[in-house]
């Protein structure tokens, strides 16, 4: 996989045929349903004669940290893009879709909602600082996943914590969703499953890994985390999977360490904010900016920034979020400039004052965030 540069360290996704979007057309593919984009190459040996899959969404896996780190020769890893931005929000859709993030229209963890007149946290449902779930009293997303165009039964595992979410019920549509407790609990429902459907897709997912990230960094706890898990995953789930049974593990994105001196923090009295129409939306490694004043806009952050980030028209970048059909609010939700941050900079804004310092962040295209492994398995 070949990734065409957009700056210095950061690329553009690849959206023709190595993609998790390819990749969860690939699954529509398998079980004989119309595939909505190309289905990510893989070798016919692995495809053939499948009854089951197996996919374990693990939430933060770069390939580069996948690869350094695993080393398993019963198993073929792929080199596989995200979606722009790289994070949860906007690349759990198109894995549960099979649609880019300029179809779906999940563009980011913050995202300005034309429709509700205000920016929404995308995860929580909810602008910040509200309620959780309280958008969903007043607007309803119109999203269709794989599960929904399948017409086999499909099961959806998430920790219980975000059982019944409203996030997880979007993504899930069509699916049974079941809630676990633990690692091995996830794995024995997923054995539980396969032993007594005869055609069955199964999503499992994985969150430890981002949340140590966002915490301590991409170091010591993360790389024992992955070391750890995928041990259990080898000796208690893939030694266990018969022959009509394909398994894959993907995940969403990856990660990199921000070291605080290198954060950039706005709030409402900010500078910039005289050149915006509303706070930016986004994420800590990109944003999405709003304004009448373009031009001067970005000579402002080019003087400023010009070290920190690129500053994109939003208009003239569509190809960053995928190939397909507009979502009908996708050039609302982008707006009018796109910062995406370099190296290991990033910029916050306080929307409720409560927002912390993260030791790691996502969000932008460096290939740490921008790769993660597809790893197939099939006995």
């Amino acid at each position: 996989m070949k990734l065409e540069r957009l700056d210095e360290g950061l690329f553009y996704p690849h959206y023709n045929g190595y993609s998790i979007v390819n990749f969860s057309n690939t699954i529509l593919k398998i079980f004989g349903e119309k595939t909505l984009h190309r289905p990510f190459p893989l070798p016919e040996r692995f495809l053939e004669n499948v009854r089951k899959v197996v996919v374990l969404v693990v939430d933060s896996l770069s390939y580069d940290a996948f690869s350094n780190t695993i080393q398993d020769d019963d198993v073929q890893v792929f080199p596989c893009s995200s979606v722009f931005p790289t994070t949860t929000a906007a690349a759990l859709p198109s894995l549960y879709s099979g649609l880019t993030p300029l179809e779906h229209g999940f563009l980011g963890y913050i995202l300005y909602l034309r429709e509700v007149g205000s920016p929404v946290n995308m995860i929580e449902m909810a602008p910040p600082g509200f309620p959780k779930e309280s958008v969903l009293r007043i607007h309803e997303f119109r999203f269709t996943t794989i599960f929904q165009r399948l017409k086999i039964r499909s099961f959806f595992l998430v920790p219980r914590y975000l059982l019944g979410t409203g996030f997880s019920r979007l993504m899930s549509q069509g699916a049974e969703q079941i809630g676990f407790s633990s690692f091995g609990d996830m794995i024995e429902k997923m054995l539980e499953i396969l032993a007594n459907q005869e055609t069955v897709l199964v999503f499992g997912y994985w969150p430890s890994l981002d949340s140590i990230a966002h915490k301590s960094g991409v170091g010591r706890a993360y790389f024992r985390e992955l070391k750890w898990l995928y041990r259990i995953l080898k000796e208690e789930l893939i030694r266990r999977l018969k022959s009509d049974t394909l398994f894959f593990m993907v995940s969403d994105h990856g990660q990199i360490s921000t070291p605080p001196e290198r954060e950039v923090w706005w709030d409402s009295s900010s500078e910039v904010m005289k050149l915006l129409d509303r706070p930016p939306a986004g994420e800590q490694r990109m944003m999405y900016l709003y304004t009448k004043r373009k031009k001067a806009l970005v000579e402002y952050l080019v003087e400023k920034y010009a070290d920190f980030a690129v500053f994109i028209d939003a208009r003239r970048v569509t190809r960053l979020f995928g190939v397909g059909r507009n979502h009908p609010e996708f050039a609302n939700r982008i707006g009018d400039v796109i910062l995406i941050t370099k190296e290991n900079f990033s910029f916050n804004y306080r929307y409720t004052g409560k927002e912390e310092s993260l030791a790691g962040r996502h969000g932008s295209l460096t290939h740490q965030e921008l790769v993660v492994p597809l790893v197939v398995y099939r006995r």
